[in-house]
């Protein structure tokens, strides 16, 4: 057991290793010429904790305050700032306060009567505490697969910030990164935190199959449904980025719904494939059959939460677009056919379709593998246990 252990605490950690050096590799392949945070353009030049607010011009929109600068050139020095205020914010906007740890930029260009500006609040030190408190979290439940979760964690938002964003900024065909991103995190994801195991592989295949049909349907759906990829102006600001070679909105769309859809069905694949193996190692020859039928009546109980959770997280973070939708559309029918909208319900439709295959295909997955895994048959009961098993009570 402890040989068995060992051997795959080493698979894991090799796992591991290999996923970060497929990241720098990714990374240097897929940032070409493309750059990111570049100093010169960098409009934030300190850090600052705002140590007494002195005037608030409502005249001319600014709140002048002085301030100790924490970070930077400059590090223990107080200075006065300005706060430039957009009178069309009214009274959504907040103002300064004593404590505030802020971000300075220089004000020579601006006529505020400060050589500092404040560019916005600091709020990283917050997200910091909130991250560490998750992350403490995950450990205390999770133990040792806690650890291995917040690697997997830091792993693939690794790959999406710094491999799959800059290879679609440089040029590389999107819908080959979107696969090719989905399928990394997925093996990745389960071989770290899962391990080298027949759950692992199982659960793999129904997400490779899950993330099939989506993209899939994607594909197809967006051709019916004439989708051009101009759902709000962010999308107009990409597509004008690079006059000369535009970005494919229409890969971005599908790109959106890959990698949305892939959270969902990995965790579907995950919660079957384990459920199974529960079934598995105390359940008495149990047939391929039983297994597939004992999968699908798992997902059954999953799957509507799970849809739930899609579409309700994607009306979430498009709310604010809605709304405003909501109150410029002419009618019902006129919200509804807007491409943003048809956007967000596609991205909703062929997430929720990929879990209802995900179900079946993980089912099927594991009614193959755990009937011929030596570990499963390894878990069985004992000739003694099926003995006792088969003796009548009373």
């Amino acid at each position: 057991m402890k040989k068995k252990t060992r051997k795959e605490n080493l698979i894991i950690l090799i796992a591991i290793v290999g996923s970060i050096l497929l990241l720098i590799v990714g990374n240097r392949i897929a940032m070409g010429k493309t750059s990111f945070f570049d100093e010169k353009s960098n409009l934030i030049t300190a850090e600052a904790t705002v140590v007494k607010v002195l005037k608030n011009d409502s005249e001319n929109d600014i709140v002048t305050f002085t301030c100790k600068i924490t970070e930077g050139k400059n590090i223990g020095k107080v200075v006065t700032a300005g706060q430039m205020l957009d009178p069309n914010m009214g009274s959504q906007v907040r103002i300064v306060e004593k404590g505030d740890k802020i971000f300075l930029g220089d004000a020579t260009s601006y006529d505020i009567g400060t050589k500092w500006f404040m560019y916005d609040f600091n709020r990283l030190a917050e997200l910091k505490w909130l991250a560490a408190a998750f992350a403490v979290l995950l450990l205390i439940f999770g133990r040792s697969k806690g650890f291995r979760t917040i690697i997997s964690l830091v792993l693939t938002c690794s790959t999406i910030f710094f491999v799959f964003i800059p290879a679609v900024l440089s040029g590389f065909n999107i819908y080959v990164c979107s696969i090719a991103t989905c399928l990394f995190i997925t093996f990745m994801a389960l071989l770290i935190v899962q391990g080298p195991n027949t759950k692992s592989l199982a659960a793999a295949l129904g997400c490779c199959g899950g993330l099939f049909v989506v993209s899939t349907l994607t594909i197809m759906m967006s051709e019916i449904l004439r989708l051009s990829g101009l759902i709000d102006e962010d999308s107009l600001y990409l597509l004008y980025l690079d006059a000369k070679d535009p970005i494919h909105l229409k890969a971005i769309i599908f790109a959106a719904i890959t990698i949305g859809a892939m959270g969902a069905i990995l965790d579907i694949a995950v919660d079957i494939a384990a459920s199974l193996r529960e079934v598995h190692e105390h359940a008495h020859k149990k047939s391929i059959h039983q297994t597939i039928k004992s999968g699908i009546t798992i997902g059954q109980d999953i799957v509507g939460s799970m849809s739930n959770t899609l579409i309700l997280a994607y009306i979430g973070s498009s709310l604010s677009v809605i709304l405003l939708l909501l109150i410029h559309s002419g009618s019902l029918q006129d919200l509804m056919n807007s491409e943003l909208i048809v956007v967000e319900i596609l991205q909703a439709l062929a997430g929720s379709i990929g879990i209802l295959f995900t179900i079946p295909l993980t089912s099927i997955s594991c009614g193959f593998l755990y009937n011929n895994s030596k570990a499963v048959k390894e878990t069985l009961p004992s000739e003694i246990g099926e003995e006792s098993l088969s003796k009548p009570r009373g």
